[in-house]
């Protein structure tokens, strides 16, 4: 069964569970998405020639302050027991992601600052203008890339190994070397739940962020079988029309 069919399954199976988790995301995020709202509206307010490279950056930068947070990790907590096909029990997933969650927010901290950084490198080099201008931006920008592949494997990393936070990103890197089409998916995958839930507004509080912990935890769990060598346990055989008389199955 490939990612995309598991990740379907997986959302049915737990769907109210993802509802709820997500749900209680909200209320344990607020302190960071009052920050993020901050930073999108004084990146909107920049005006000017920066008045894109602005909205971009505060949009980037508040989602990775919100998301890359401990409430974030809680996500990924409950993700590997749906992953897993096993219930996420608040009282248990609470208790599994304390230990993580310092390091949790470092690593949110340290790829907010590199994105800044990275952010501010690409409007210095713009300003050049030329060639040089546009291979330095370019080049930039390819980071910024490599950075956001990094990021999509940095929680799951950090709940697996339990390392030290530059460890987390050096492993979390590699693994994007050796598994590109697979971090390439994921994080293309997760940028369209993320415009999903925007879309719908409800959907970043009602179950489309605890979903993107979902999807990452899967791809996560597939990688985790193929370096450890060990099999994956036998999937049932599922059919569509366990949509439609869900009491037969």
């Amino acid at each position: 069964m490939g990612l995309a069919k598991r990740f379907a399954w997986a959302l049915y199976d737990h769907l109210w569970a993802l509802i709820g988790v997500n749900l209680l995301w909200t209320l344990l995020s607020l302190p960071w998405l009052g920050a993020g709202v901050l930073l999108v509206t004084a990146g909107f307010n920049l005006g000017g020639e920066l008045a894109l490279l602005g909205a971009a950056a505060g949009l980037l930068l508040g989602a990775e302050l919100v998301l890359f947070a401990p409430p974030g990790l809680l996500l990924l907590v409950a993700g590997r027991h749906w992953a897993a096909d096993r219930p996420a029990e608040v009282k248990a997933i609470l208790k599994e992601a304390l230990p993580f969650a310092l390091r949790a927010q470092l690593l949110g901290l340290l790829l907010c600052g590199i994105t800044g950084l990275l952010l501010i490198n690409i409007f210095f080099y713009q300003r050049l203008g030329g060639w040089l201008g546009l291979i330095l931006s370019g080049s930039m920008l390819w980071l910024l890339l490599a950075l956001l592949l990094t990021a999509v494997f940095v929680f799951p990393v950090l709940l697996s190994q339990d390392s030290r936070v530059w460890p987390v990103v050096r492993q979390s890197f590699l693994l994007v070397l050796d598994n590109l089409r697979l971090a390439g998916g994921l994080l293309l995958g997760s940028l369209l739940l993320l415009g999903i839930s925007a879309f719908t507004g409800a959907g970043l509080f009602c179950g489309g962020l605890a979903a993107l912990a979902l999807l990452i935890s899967l791809g996560f769990r597939q990688l985790s079988f193929k370096y450890s060598g060990a099999q994956p346990p036998a999937e049932q055989p599922r059919h569509w029309r366990e949509l439609i008389r869900p009491w037969e199955h």
